[in-house]
């Protein structure tokens, strides 16, 4: 029986130790490294038709993702959870951190393929050869964003070169064990591979990730890092490219299944079952919209996300897409020029989106704004000081456009980390601060010295 024991101790050992070295491995056990364009295409479209088919959930994400991020906010009302249904559904922030470990095995294993494409693709001057560098390079760039949203604390500008970043892995060596760059250093190596993305001017759409595509994720991290100014800059051109909808072609876009339609620049699922609702689908049904995302939709039936969102028993209506589009981009060069400050830059944009999800709208000036400034639970700014009518404005409209767009999580992270509870079965479940950052992976941790564990995590 010992004997059996240690055997099974050893066993666990070496899949610990091979687990955590897994993303470094840029050539595994068995296979060989693609010589041809070709060759290292087909790498990254396996990738790429996973985005398609809707079954990869950390690049642009999925309908689980989005129900791994929303039905953790205050967007849901996880209180009023409809059981023994919505069992499956995360009760709060707390009981997801675990599971977000696969989100960083699954990214730097992305990361592995993009780094095998740029480093080993000797025809890079070649027509399919620039291509696949373009997708490499924006792939690998979006995948440090997103580990950077959900693996490092909200960015400050003032500590940017002190806050712990991530593992940069650029190259391949088997020895080595990377420890986290500043959230700087981070910053500056997704800006440069979005950028180089964005050199090679990628139009084939059958690559997914196109030159607009690279641009709108450069500007997200703009955004994510408060540089205000970029944020204008890229936005205003890409406004102007995919200007917003209304009416009838709004409902459209924002209902369809499985198609890319009106100014979506990039989605997950294309291709699916028209007649059918997946399974996330019905089971978002079994947690109710929040009375406070509600009570938001102060125009009621003339705004026209009020009836196309939910129901009046609060159930969801929205189709769960994981996609980027340009109201997005709207909200983000709202909220820079509110930073900057230009407040009637901030405005005109405002009022243009609301302008086209509610009718007979008036415009907002700086007198008539609301003077309530809480956005849900948000109650500050960036930078940790109260939020002012206009930015409580802006926010407020994210709040209701990106409803199911799995991007209210990282608001809540962004705007202060707020506090909140839910309650089941007579207990109380908090969202402290420091689960708004995931936890490194703990085998990670154990074996690679200096590697920094986040807070509220450490053993």
């Amino acid at each position: 029986m010992i004997r059996n024991r240690r055997l099974w101790v050893i066993i666990g050992l070496f899949v610990l130790c091979c687990s955590c070295k897994e993303y470094l491995d840029l050539k595994p056990y068995g296979e060989t490294i693609p010589e041809t364009p070709e060759e290292f295409e087909a790498l990254l479209h396996r990738t790429l038709n996973n985005i398609d088919y809707g079954n990869d959930a950390v690049i642009i994400g999925n309908q689980s993702t989005i129900l791994d991020y929303d039905c953790v906010t205050d967007n849901l009302d996880a209180s009023l959870t409809i059981l023994p249904q919505g069992n499956s559904l995360n009760l709060y922030l707390g009981e997801k951190l675990n599971g977000f470990q696969s989100n960083y095995s699954q990214l730097y294993e992305k990361i592995r393929d993009c780094n095998l494409v740029i480093e080993n693709m000797t025809q890079k001057e070649s027509a399919k050869g620039k291509k696949v560098l373009a997708t490499a390079y924006t792939m690998r760039g979006i995948c440090y964003y997103n580990l950077l949203r959900l693996f490092c604390e909200p960015y400050d500008k003032e500590n940017e070169n002190s806050q712990l970043g991530l593992p940069l892995v650029k190259v391949f060596d088997m020895e080595a064990r990377p420890i986290r760059s500043s959230i700087k250093a981070t910053a500056e190596f997704i800006e440069e591979d979005l950028k180089n993305g964005i050199g090679y001017n990628l139009t084939d759409d059958i690559y997914r990730l196109t030159v607009d595509v690279a641009k709108v994720y450069l500007m997200k991290l703009y955004f994510w890092t408060q540089n205000w100014g970029e944020v204008t800059t890229l936005g205003e051109e890409l406004l102007k490219k995919y200007p917003l909808l209304e009416g009838e072609a709004y409902k459209d876009m924002i209902q369809s299944k499985f198609t890319r339609k009106g100014n979506v620049l990039i989605r997950s699922l294309v291709y699916g079952d028209e007649s059918a609702e997946s399974t996330f689908q019905l089971l978002v049904k079994y947690r109710p919209v929040s009375k406070q995302f509600i009570d938001l939709f102060v125009e009621k039936e003339n705004d026209i996300r009020y009836e196309l969102f939910f129901d009046k028993k609060r159930v969801v209506k929205k189709q769960l897409t994981a996609q980027v589009r340009s109201a997005e981009i709207a909200l983000m060069l709202a909220e820079a020029y509110a930073h900057i400050p230009d407040n009637d830059k901030a405005l005109a944009h405002l009022n243009a989106l609301r302008a086209k999800r509610i009718s007979n709208y008036v415009p907002y000036s700086l007198t008539t704004l609301p003077s309530d400034t809480s956005v849900g639970e948000i109650r500050e700014d960036v930078y940790g000081k109260p939020l002012t009518p206009l930015l409580a404005a802006i926010l407020k409209e994210r709040q209701k456009e990106l409803f199911l767009e799995g991007d209210r999580l990282f608001e809540l992270k962004r705007n202060g980390c707020p506090e909140f509870w839910v309650t089941k079965d007579g207990l109380k479940y908090v969202t402290l601060k420091y689960m708004y950052t995931a936890p490194l992976s703990r085998v990670d941790v154990d074996l690679t010295p200096g590697l920094i564990q986040n807070e509220g995590y450490e053993l």
